[in-house]
């Protein structure tokens, strides 16, 4: 009923997020028990005094067997989501497993798939929430003269005045989501940037400008599973009134035979 909970809990942002650009859903997995297969009693480390010697003695116990259920676990789905065109100079789309690296006001660095870009009156060119992406345009009334190539390099009028970020991960499943579609890397493993990696390469991402890339899940489908979550919460809480209504029956049995 828990891990029915937690499967609830991962659907329900799935759903709240359906609309955001480049979100990507949770998936939840449940481990697989082996049937008859249980684990080792714990074994803990006793410490006493031998009252002869004045000594300490150590001494294994032996626990109980540990009480085994299978555990959910949730995990991030960055297959690649569908491309929308929306005609937008400033909106940008990455296909490929890349992220576009971008900077929050503390300095930290942050990925996002999220290509729903704005400018500022300033020129700077800022993610919804504000962040940094590196790139600021000489003149900010002609937006429409903005060109975003296909490697991030961005130019002006014909003037090239800044790159976009874009960095690739050998294992995007080490990233840790901080909030929506951001994340932030391990310290182990903190990208490359794509101008070091080859175009045959699993992690090569290019930028499609005037798209953007929509959230990998659907209404319908995170409908489906919260569906099946309740119903599985709804089974296993039957299972365990029906176990407990036969204990109180048992119980009340022998105690009238006595």
């Amino acid at each position: 009923m828990d891990a029915s909970a937690r499967w609830q809990e991962a659907v329900s942002e799935n759903l709240a997020e359906v609309s955001r650009p480049g979100f990507k859903k949770h998936d939840v997995t449940f481990s697989a028990l082996v049937a008859g297969k249980m684990e080792k009693p714990v074994e803990m480390i006793k410490t006493t005094t031998d009252p002869v010697t004045g000594e300490e003695v150590e001494s294994t116990e032996t626990g109980e067997k540990p009480f085994q259920l299978p555990k959910p676990s949730l995990a991030i789905n960055f297959e690649q989501g569908p491309l929308k065109q929306t005609q937008v100079k400033t909106d940008i789309a990455l296909t490929g497993k890349g992220f576009l690296q971008v900077q929050d006001p503390q300095g930290n660095n942050l990925f996002t798939r999220d290509g729903e870009l704005k400018m500022l009156p300033s020129g700077q060119l800022v993610t919804k929430e504000g962040y940094d992406t590196g790139l600021q345009l000489n003149d900010p009334n002609q937006v429409q003269s903005l060109v975003i190539a296909k490697n991030g390099t961005a130019s002006q009028a014909g003037e090239v005045i800044g790159q976009l970020q874009l960095v690739a991960f050998d294992d995007p499943s080490n990233l840790i989501r901080i909030s929506g579609a951001y994340y932030k890397a391990n310290p182990a493993d903190m990208g490359m940037p794509m101008a070091d990696i080859d175009r045959e390469t699993e992690g090569f991402t290019e930028i499609e400008q005037g798209f953007l890339e929509q959230s990998n899940s659907t209404s319908l489908t995170e409908m489906t599973s919260l569906i099946r979550s309740m119903r599985h919460f709804e089974a296993n809480q039957k299972v365990i009134q029906a176990h407990d209504q036969r204990l109180g029956q048992t119980i009340s049995t022998l105690t009238a035979t006595q």
